[in-house]
């Protein structure tokens, strides 16, 4: 069976040649009408608009696959790398990869996959920070909208509005919002 592998590396079917894009990112196989999507870096990849670290979806042809969160797969070159008269298919790189994608990151726009713009949220992180060591309990409702805050792109899929990492600093917050309040109720129960 084909399949394809998407990274940095020389060795990879698809080079992408961009900082967050792991050596090896992605592997994809054929199977029935679409693709098993495998993830296999540190940053991660947005496929429809939800984030998957080291997992494995199943994905269609020409679905928003964002490598490192904002970097587009190139359906052209898996197609290319499909469709390899020669035999060639799965033995590394043409010399046509690198020119797709230059070093310097661009955020991703493109409506025809539906494309997701995603709020950064720093002032809700900055704010839900201090709150959580203050140990207010209102760090808990900020880290609550940063990691449950959703959001319709305009294909009609819900999905995220704040980016990974937003949401990730969300987890965080309520973390410490947490460990920050029975640290306090401790010292006041202590106390008395």
């Amino acid at each position: 069976m084909k399949s394809i592998t998407i990274g940095r590396e020389d060795t990879c079917d698809i080079i992408i040649d961009n900082e967050r894009v792991s050596r090896t990112h992605a592997g994809m196989v054929p199977v029935n009408d679409g693709f098993l999507y495998r993830d296999m870096s540190s940053n991660g990849t947005i496929i429809n608009g939800t984030w998957i670290r080291n997992d494995e979806r199943f994905v269609h042809f020409g679905d928003q696959v964002l490598l490192a969160g904002n970097i587009p797969l190139p359906w052209n070159r898996v197609r290319e790398k499909l469709s390899s008269p020669n035999g060639n298919y799965g033995h590394g790189p043409t010399y046509t990869d690198r020119p797709y994608y230059p070093p310097v990151e661009r955020p991703y726009v493109d409506e025809r996959y539906g494309a997701v713009t995603y709020k950064d949220g720093i002032a809700l992180i900055i704010f839900g920070y201090i709150l959580a060591l203050l140990g207010g309990w209102l760090a808990f409702v900020l880290g609550s909208i940063l990691v449950n805050s959703k959001q319709t792109t305009p294909n009609g899929r819900t999905v995220k509005k704040y980016s990974p990492a937003a949401v990730t600093n969300g987890w965080v917050i309520i973390g410490i919002a947490i460990f920050s309040t029975i640290i306090y109720l401790i010292i006041i129960i202590n106390s008395k």
